[in-house]
């Protein structure tokens, strides 16, 4: 895998790109390591916007991991636009859910038959949306758990979570082999989990993120404030079972206890840790991920014939809809 494009430069997409160009400079600067000179050099292409891009381009991204380590790396490119980038080879697709189909549409030129995408985005329809924009390439559906942001333009602090990414086989795809990414992957150091059928997985990292994101966002308190609240506690605990419910009426086939290993799951972030969605929210005239959250565990229940009054109740009072 050359050429390499992280498409999104916030917490997942600096994280991503921060341990690959580390991996990558530790290669090229090991005498010991004939590895980097026998494959040829990977090409890494960096894609983000204003003052963060110009401060990558200027300095490097700076990296912080939650044990303190720090590192800056370049990259081969940093850029706001992937036309110069070429076909790639694979493609960490880093964005929030409300930049996903314009990002689609800016990487379609450099997305060939090969091209292998890994969403990392905050969904349960991820897959479905990307296909809807971009029919060329190899999508597998993924989630990552992690609590990682932008501190100042050019640097990325990873704040929680283990960064583990889960992933698997695109739906109707035979053939992909996945052990060059996965090889990638722990060369960059960094946690990875294959799935033949990654929709569980999936499902299971929405059902944390999209209950804990409505709670957090309408209370303003971090995961471990939301743990300790009784009532906030109780509303989380009502939104993840109304999303299990959704998942097998979907067919998904979740494990029984899928809706408390949720709850406890948010037990084991640092307890000041917020949410993505929870920021956002906290922007005046922001965009946000809140259709994500919400809004498709809203839709989907109507469809399904799946109740889903805590979500409806939460959801509103967040939006005054």
């Amino acid at each position: 895998m050359k050429n390499i494009i992280v498409f999104g430069m916030g917490g997942i997409g600096g994280y991503i790109g921060a341990h690959l160009g580390h991996a990558l400079d530790k290669e090229i600067h090991d005498a010991d390591t004939a590895h980097a000179t026998a494959v040829g050099e990977p090409e890494l292409t960096f894609v983000a916007r204003g003052d963060h891009l110009a401060a990558i381009r200027d300095t490097g991204l700076h990296f912080t991991s939650p044990a303190g380590e720090n590192y800056t790396v370049r990259p081969a490119r940093a850029t706001a636009t992937v036309k110069e980038a070429g076909t790639a080879d694979v493609v960490f697709l880093c964005v929030k859910g409300y930049g996903l189909t314009d990002a689609c549409r800016q990487l379609k030129p450099v997305i060939g038959a090969e091209t292998v995408i890994v969403p990392l985005l905050n969904g349960a329809d991820i897959h479905e949306r990307i296909r809807a924009e971009i029919k060329d390439g190899i999508v597998l559906p993924g989630a990552v758990y992690i609590s990682s942001a932008i501190t100042r333009p050019g640097s990325v602090a990873h704040k929680g979570g283990p960064g583990n990414i889960v992933f698997g086989r695109e739906p109707g795809d035979l053939h992909y082999d996945p052990a060059p990414l996965l090889a990638l992957l722990e060369r960059a150091e960094i946690p990875a989990e294959w799935f033949e059928d990654p929709l569980p997985a999936v499902w299971t990292k929405f059902l944390f993120i999209a209950s804990f994101g409505l709670t957090t966002g309408l209370s303003g308190k971090p995961l471990g404030g939301v743990v300790a609240d009784p009532e906030l506690a109780a509303s989380t605990k009502d939104i993840q079972r109304e999303i299990v419910a959704v998942a097998r009426a979907k067919g998904i086939a979740l494990p029984e206890d899928a809706a408390a290993a949720a709850f406890e799951k948010g037990k084991v972030f640092p307890p000041e840790t917020t949410t993505s969605y929870q920021r956002d929210l906290e922007k005046p005239n922001a965009p946000n991920e809140g259709d994500l959250f919400g809004g498709t565990i809203i839709r989907l229940g109507k469809e399904l014939n799946v109740p889903t009054p805590a979500t409806e109740k939460v959801y509103a009072a967040i939006t005054g809809g």
